[in-house]
């Protein structure tokens, strides 16, 4: 039997109102009117059997991983993945199976790929005409929030997405064809650095 993650989305936009009395309500944002959600089935699986570090979870035990506050982050997927989920767990990195003190700090969600500074169509547009370092934001998690990415290139073996063989790079991809590692990296709420980095929940299968 295949193994999948069954996962639901949910969305509520909310606008906040003011009545005559200068009290406050929320209600659903008006423009919108309604809720929004998803839900499904991952593709399949090839099993729950990695180790801690890389999956996240092991044996029924959570393995915490640091989202540092330094310069660069922490890789948190360096192999391609066909399910991620990554939380803020809104408490400091102590160790991979306890929490350290709460927190307000940002964990901001990255993928990470080297580009290069002359191309005309985005690219990294700094420095000496020579590959870089490039992040692309993927979620800024709030305490508590989190953020799940349902894969599926790397299941079903698709590497090309547009006219150029091997022009996709699956999440977590880190080949000669492509980098899409995922980093995370703390922050401070208002966007500042941070003075330690907050612990990250996260699930990691192929």
């Amino acid at each position: 039997m295949a193994d999948h993650i069954h996962f639901n989305v949910s969305v509520v936009p909310i606008e906040e109102l003011t009545d005559e009395n200068s009290g406050t309500k929320k209600i659903i944002a008006s423009e919108i009117g309604t809720s929004l959600g998803g839900s499904g089935d991952s593709v399949d699986l090839a099993n729950y059997s990695g180790s801690a570090v890389s999956q996240g979870y092991k044996d029924g035990a959570v393995n915490y991983s640091t989202a540092t506050h330094s310069a660069g982050g922490t890789a948190l997927v360096t192999a391609n993945r066909d399910f991620l989920f990554i939380k803020n767990t809104g408490f400091k990195f102590s160790s991979a199976t306890v929490l350290g003190l709460s927190t307000t700090d940002i964990v901001l969600v990255v993928i990470r790929e080297v580009a290069h500074n002359t191309g005309v169509d985005g690219g990294y547009q700094t420095g000496g005409d020579a590959d870089q370092i490039h992040f692309y934001e993927v979620a800024w998690l709030k305490p508590g929030q989190a953020v799940v990415i349902p894969c599926g290139a790397d299941k079903n073996s698709i590497t090309q997405f547009g006219s150029n063989t091997n022009d996709l790079s699956q999440i977590g991809e880190s080949g000669q064809n492509g980098q899409a590692k995922v980093y995370v990296r703390t922050f401070q709420s208002d966007g500042s650095v941070a003075i330690s980095g907050n612990a990250v929940e996260y699930l990691a299968v192929t």
